[in-house]
């Protein structure tokens, strides 16, 4: 089996049964793996186990049982099966996730859903002595599994509103949940359909193949005591669907159907019940899996999207962008049997044969920082194996290895940017308020060097001694790191005066020359001695949005849609890169040979900028708006849009090699000095860390 650049493989385990169900706990720590059982018999390799998700150890393993379904607690303490006896009994079975203790046991079979609260289990299938031999809906106390109520016949898994009082079943019903007092019933429906509440609770879509029709009904009933039907779409690709409990499901996000029809499977549209992509089945009905991301955007199927040619196995797996029906990846080798992803999309449980598989969909964070807010500035050293987070105003700095905080410091105003030495023993922020601050990591002890204006941008030099300051009281700043006699008000070396506010700033090496970005739309370069103008203005006819630095090229870009690319050691404006938009973001190699820069619009430019004239190496097309833009020291380019996947491309080939899965969007980037770890800084608080792993 071949990773692909799309996936890796991190735990492999060869279980001592077979394994054709699987499922991932919700908190993303456990999976639950069991021989299968579809009504028409059980394997002989019976077992079920329950494995680490992050080490593939398996935790416990029980033996003379075979599954139809599994499914854990909301808040992943137990687990639910619906099981086959050695002796052909049919048992659902709730179990202790942490040490696999029987909490109870009652006969039946079916496919299984825990209210939110946990304090409900759901069956869509037959209980022994009630309901005869076609599936219906029933109702099982968590706590005990006693029988609380009976619903009609139903080939959907019953859904529960998000406070855990409502039930709606595949009849169709609404029902209170505990007690099956409905609110209103349509009696059976004997054909495959499926129901399940709207986002906000106050409907239920219900899809039938027998009618081929997509219904939104009212929670409530009318005066006529039947459910009001605030829209009806005709869906006639519904009527093909297989005779099976799941042939009909919605996604995650309400969007779409999943048909598993006769011929082929279908991905329909609730809006319109168009068909909005078909997949050819090579395998039956009853043994299609299938799993949407949380976000709708994926779909994993145990098929091989295309199918191989002359290979009518079957075997393979392949997940679906949605919105184009085309293959992400696949993985043709694998005789998969079910399909599991985890609750954040960023991991795919496969299962076949004896074999547990899990997929990392992007590379791992190594480690997380929790900022309590949206991360507005980030920085990292790799050789000291640090992370700085700015997140409104206060700042978080921790461990690459293990997310453990070194430090946590509250600030007057809010944190506009932040820099870490080459050598980890110093933080520097800017603050709106105040001035810039500056912490040793080893003493914790600090000094603030004044400004009269809020600090828009600081930089280290790379021999870690200077820092620098940019403000909007319009002046730049060097100040020695070592603190002086009074460090509420450090003393700098020198201090520039601009005619407008000072935007951003870098140093050269060693300090030799410090250069600015003001709002005269001018960059600047400046003695690293004495602060004098050495070079320039460089000019532009926009505002500058970005300054960026490797060895003795400086790069800026502009709203006017212009990247320089400047020599500052001779002053020389060596290139005017021109774009067909704003430029907002741009990031130089280490070896100072590429260029990348990205605007306003949906593409990433990549510029190999070390020769006599420059050259487009690549227009990439991105995922959406281009956020940030770094490079590691491997040469490698990371992109951060406004969709949640960071991409890490090789500039010389143009091609994605790695991606790091977010659930929302990333604003800002860092790379270390070394460029073995990158991190992150995500829309939902958090900053992560991704060690870069070796091609």
């Amino acid at each position: 089996m071949n990773e692909s650049e799309y996936f890796h493989i991190p735990v492999h385990v060869d279980l001592p049964h077979a394994a054709e169900r699987v499922a991932f706990s919700p908190d993303g720590r456990r999976l639950a793996v069991g021989a299968g059982w579809r009504l028409f018999g059980g394997n002989e390799r019976r077992g079920l186990s329950v494995v680490d998700a992050e080490s593939g150890e398996i935790v416990w393993t029980t033996a003379d049982l075979n599954f139809l379904d599994l499914t854990f607690t909301p808040d992943s303490q137990r687990l639910a099966v619906s099981a086959l006896s050695h002796n052909s009994e049919l048992r659902i079975v709730l179990f202790q996730v942490s040490d696999g203790k029987k909490l109870w046991e009652v006969p039946g079979a079916g496919f299984l859903a825990f209210s939110p609260d946990a304090t409900l289990l759901g069956v869509d299938g037959v209980i022994e002595g009630v309901g005869g031999e076609l599936p219906h809906s029933f109702v099982l106390g968590a706590d005990n599994g006693a029988l609380l109520h009976k619903q009609g016949s139903s080939m959907s898994i019953p859904g529960f509103t998000a406070d855990s009082r409502l039930m709606c079943t595949g009849c169709p019903s609404v029902v209170e949940a505990s007690t099956g007092t409905p609110r209103w019933t349509a009696g059976s429906h004997e054909n495959p359909s499926a129901a399940v509440f709207t986002d906000d609770d106050d409907a239920v879509l219900f899809a039938s193949a027998r009618d081929s029709h997509i219904l939104v009904l009212q929670v409530e009933p009318g005066l006529d005591g039947a459910p009001g039907i605030r829209s009806a779409v005709d869906a006639p690709e519904l009527f093909n669907a297989d005779q099976w409990i799941g042939g009909i499901s919605f996604s995650p996000g309400r969007g779409m159907i999943l048909q598993l029809g006769r011929q082929d499977l279908t991905l329909i549209s609730v809006t319109d019940g168009s068909v909005l992509h078909r997949f050819p089945k090579t395998k039956p009905a009853i043994d299609i899996a299938a799993a949407f991301r949380a976000d709708d955007k994926q779909l994993a199927l145990n098929i091989p999207v295309p199918p191989a040619a002359h290979d009518m196995s079957g075997a393979g797996i392949s997940v679906i962008d949605t919105r184009t029906g085309a293959a992400l990846w696949s993985d043709p080798g694998l005789e998969c049997t079910d399909l599991a992803p985890s609750a954040d999309g960023a991991r795919l449980a496969a299962v076949g044969e004896t074999s547990l598989l899990v997929y990392e969909l992007g590379l791992p964070a190594r480690s997380r920082c929790d900022c309590q807010g949206a991360v507005s500035a980030l920085a990292t050293s790799a050789e000291a194996g640090i992370v700085a987070a700015a997140a409104a105003s206060n700042l978080f700095v921790f461990r690459v290895a293990t997310g453990e905080i070194m430090l946590d410091r509250g600030h007057p105003g809010p944190i506009g940017d932040v820099a870490i030495s080459p050598d980890g023993h110093s933080v520097v922020t800017a603050c709106s308020v105040g001035g810039c601050r500056h912490y040793d990591t080893l003493t914790r002890k600090r000094w603030i060097g004044k400004h009269d204006a809020p600090v828009n941008a600081v930089a280290f030099s790379d021999d870690s001694k200077r820092v620098a300051t940019g403000s909007s009281d319009k002046t730049a700043r060097l100040y020695d790191r070592t603190p002086g006699a009074n460090t509420e008000d450090q003393t700098p070396l020198w201090s520039h005066q601009h005619p407008q506010s000072v935007s951003h700033v870098v140093l050269g090496p060693a300090a030799a020359w410090v250069a600015t970005a003001c709002l005269d739309r001018k960059v600047r370069i400046l003695s690293g001695s004495t602060g004098d103008e050495l070079h320039g203005p460089f000019e532009h006819d926009g505002k500058i949005r970005a300054i960026a630095v490797a060895g003795t090229t400086l790069v800026t870009a502009s709203d006017d849609g212009s990247a320089l690319v400047i020599d500052a050691v001779s002053g020389q404006r060596r290139f005017r890169l021109e774009h067909p938009g704003k430029v907002t973001t741009a990031a130089v190699s280490p070896d100072a040979a590429l260029l990348a820069t990205a605007g306003t619009g949906n593409d990433c430019h990549i510029w190999r900028i070390d020769g006599a004239e420059p050259v487009l190496l690549h227009l990439l097309t991105t995922r959406a708006i281009v956020n940030d833009l770094v490079f590691g020291a491997d040469g490698h380019l990371v992109i951060a849009t406004e969709h949640p996947i960071v991409a890490v491309v090789d500039p010389d080939t143009g091609r994605e090699i790695e991606r790091l899965i977010h659930p929302k969007a990333v604003s800002r980037l860092a790379s270390g000095v070394d460029g073995s770890v990158i991190a992150t800084g995500c829309a939902d608080n958090l900053a992560r860390v991704y060690e870069m792993r070796e091609e």
